[in-house]
């Protein structure tokens, strides 16, 4: 899925969490999105010291030539913003939490603590453990249930978890 659209942003990010990066920033940022007036305004939850510093307290999202950009609310100063992922946040899920959010449109789910990345595939449900980035693959193993794959992970299935609706995709060129 790709967050090209206005009218796609406003429907899967409104009310939902965001990891996101400014510019050529390699440092990720947390937010909350809220949609106001039929605009998009990112509340910065965290990020290191001169990134918050950076980015103020609240960000006005918007497209201009089919790119994403952030404004600060207080200054008006405007960065290129990519989003990594939109998500909500599961604290000590369990089996329900997760089928419950795979019915609402969720795609995967992320523990970003250890880099777990739990998805649907082929009826099949796979755990990678361990994941070193969005790129590079960790320990992935298959089974045929949620139940199973919890009852076969319980020591990694605890925290808080990124019930994850969109992520972004490494550009192949």
């Amino acid at each position: 899925m790709k967050l090209k659209d206005k009218e796609l942003l406003l429907d899967i990010i409104d009310g939902k969490r965001l990891d996101f990066y400014l510019e050529d920033d390699m440092f990720e940022i947390e937010g909350r999105a809220k949609k106001e007036n039929g605009e998009i305004v990112v509340e910065v939850l965290d990020a290191v010291r001169h990134v918050l510093e950076m980015t103020g307290k609240y960000l006005k999202i918007y497209f201009r030539y089919k790119k994403l950009f952030a404004e600060r609310t207080d200054n008006g100063k405007t960065f290129e913003m990519e989003i990594n992922r939109v998500y909500d946040l599961l604290t000590d899920p369990n089996v329900e939490d997760f089928t419950n959010m795979k019915n609402s449109g969720v795609e995967q789910f992320f523990k970003k603590q250890t880099d777990t990345l739990v998805w649907n595939e082929n009826d099949k449900w796979a755990i990678e453990l361990n994941k070193v980035n969005m790129y590079f693959s960790g320990d992935r193993h298959y089974y045929d249930s949620l139940k199973e794959l919890f009852d076969a992970n319980s020591t990694q299935m605890g925290g808080n978890w990124q019930a994850v609706y969109y992520s972004s995709e490494p550009e192949l060129d």
